[in-house]
């Protein structure tokens, strides 16, 4: 890297062997070509025996000696002891890098860890309205003001990271307007939240968090051969030596899924020890970003697809990465989870040498629009036509989210507009020429069917809403999106009527469709009332469709045209 393209850093506590571009907490120092643009809070900045777990908390970018960002990933959370081992001995570092160490084990080491005294966090819950770009001042004066119009106090709460190389500025921070009103029980804010939805219309609030008390705990640690075990306050890092890789059995994967289950997963980089939320035990990989995408890229595509569909599916796994940093799991001791919520990430057991050259030939590129880093978010199967962010998610209005035809410019999807005729004929009958349907990959997905009984949609709705309709009249679609997405819909029952809003709640109240692009029919089976169901498409909808993409780069597309495709409006960038 030349000099005119390496970034500003100065070195931290933390972790000696990396360096900080720019201070990425929005209350801490924010640096530009050595110069401070706000003043530096260093509360915290330093890890050290005072507050030991406070660097799991913040929204702070460390970064490799060769500029690569670090990034903490949540392994394990929830359990009362994690089992781990190394081909090699096991350093443990109770300060990080450059601090005491502890050596355990010759050979094959094996230990296993629990938590002991364990205590829960304290966290306030807040229900939150909208998200804008914190830089977007005009837009948040607009909104605040909307809302105070309808007699609510609000609260403005930042969160994300800054942090900057010469010639571009990395920029993912949040500005959420949250009612001035906090509860200690998600249930209860939960409720608040409903009921403004259903008063408001708005089906896309959300619920923020607020640590009040981290959580607490000592880590004590037996490993094989040794007879003493191990005990660190607040946390443990564990480094496994000559830079192998370290195992944890028994990953639980898919949580609320019907794919849920455990295996054993290996990993690169340095674990990490200490309480989660509920004060039980957390296991945490500390690991630069490339390396993390390689383990993350072949577990959310087809590894023998098209390189060009490889190249874009590692494009938008690493925006979104970005974008999410500093954002989400705030009140989690790491910044992203391994799962389907956040991407999904296996480790090193998943690794593909195809998916690990898209990875390296796209190295630092992400998308940049208006003005900032682009959220690329993408879905496994569009159906046809991929859905406005804005739609889906609080915060995602953006230009380059609004939804796109999955098919050459100037096919016509929907004649006369999205009405549930044009809807049915898209569905049941799709235009030929669409990206994602012309491929071997996803084809029970592109189109699919399920029956769904009367009961079942009642005891999904009373899951997913709190509140029980009774038996089930009817289901009216109120409104679907730009790609025919059903986004609110009307459960008629003995009991109650329920308004489902978002896309995601209608899926799983009606017994977990796959996407909320369908048309619906009354059935009866052995003389039981139900509801006979024919979709498009799996997920969400947004941004790339990954099946699409594949049809695409089939046909000779190359990424950066993709990319293009998906997020109209947005720029390829190296960043690093």
């Amino acid at each position: 890297m030349s000099n005119q393209h390496r970034p500003v850093r100065r070195s931290i506590g933390f972790l000696p062997y990396i360096r900080v571009i720019l201070a990425a907490v929005v209350t801490g120092a924010v640096l530009l070509a050595g110069r401070p643009l706000i003043a530096q809070n260093v509360d915290g900045e330093d890890f050290t025996r005072r507050d030991r777990t406070a660097l799991l908390y913040q929204t702070k970018f460390l970064f490799t000696r060769e500029n690569v960002p670090i990034v903490t990933v949540a392994l394990v959370e929830g359990e009362t002891s994690i089992q781990f081992e190394s081909d090699g001995p096991l350093d443990f570092l109770p300060e990080g890098v450059g601090g005491p160490s502890v050596r355990v084990g010759k050979g094959r080491t094996t230990c296993t860890a629990r938590l002991e005294e364990g205590l829960a966090a304290r966290i306030r819950h807040w229900v939150a309205l909208t998200r804008l770009p914190a830089r977007d001042l005009d837009a948040i004066r607009r909104e605040r003001a909307s809302w105070e119009l309808r007699g609510l106090k609000l609260r403005s709460v930042q969160r994300g990271s800054i942090f900057g190389f010469f010639g571009r500025v990395l920029d993912n921070r949040t500005s959420t307007l949250v009612e001035d009103a906090s509860f200690d029980s998600v249930k209860d804010a939960a409720r608040r939240r409903d009921a403004l939805a259903a008063k408001t219309g708005l089906g896309t609030m959300e619920l923020f968090e607020e640590v009040v008390e981290r959580p607490r705990g000592t880590v004590k640690v037996s490993c094989s051969g040794v007879e003493a075990s191990l005990s660190f306050p607040g946390m443990v890092m564990v480094e496994p030596a000559g830079g192998r890789v370290f195992t944890i059995r028994s990953v639980e994967y898919g949580k609320g899924f019907s794919w849920h289950g455990r295996e054993d997963r290996s990993y690169r980089g340095r674990l990490v020890l200490t309480p989660d939320r509920e004060g039980k035990l957390a296991a945490v990989n500390a690991v630069d970003a490339e390396t993390l995408l390689k383990g993350l890229v072949p577990s959310e595509i087809y590894v023998d697809s098209p390189p060009d569909a490889l190249r874009a599916q590692a494009v938008c796994a690493r925006g979104e990465l970005f974008a999410k940093l500093g954002n989400r799991h705030t009140a989690d001791p790491y910044m992203v989870c391994a799962d389907v919520h956040c991407q999904v990430y296996k480790g090193q057991n998943r690794e593909d040498p195809r998916t690990s050259k898209a990875v390296d030939d796209t190295r630092g590129r992400m998308l940049f629009a208006q003005g900032g880093l682009a959220d690329s978010v993408y879905s496994a199967n569009c159906g046809g036509h991929t859905e406005s962010g804005a739609a889906v998610w609080q915060g995602s209005g953006h230009e380059y989210l609004k939804g796109v035809p999955d098919a050459p410019e100037g096919t016509v999807l929907f004649e006369g507009g999205r009405t549930d005729a044009a809807v049915r004929a898209f569905v049941q009958t799709p235009p030929s020429g669409l990206y994602c349907g012309s491929t071997k990959y996803g084809k029970e997905s592109f189109r699919w069917k399920k029956v769904v009984s009367a009961a079942d949609v009642r005891s999904g709705v009373k899951e997913q809403t709190g509140t029980d309709p009774g038996d089930i009249k009817s289901l009216k679609i109120l409104d679907r999106g730009v790609s025919g997405r059903i986004l609110r819909l009307e459960v008629s029952g003995e009991l109650a009527n329920v308004v489902l809003s978002p896309e995601l709640r209608i899926r799983k109240s009606l017994g977990g469709l796959r996407s909320s692009l369908f048309v619906m029919d009354e059935s009866r089976e052995n003389g039981a009332k139900g509801f006979a169901f024919t979709g498009a498409g799996f997920g969400h909808g947004v941004g790339m469709c990954q099946v699409g993409a594949i049809g695409m780069a089939s046909g000779g597309t190359p990424f950066a045209k993709i990319l293009e495709h998906y997020y109209p409006g947005s720029e390829l960038v190296p960043i690093y």
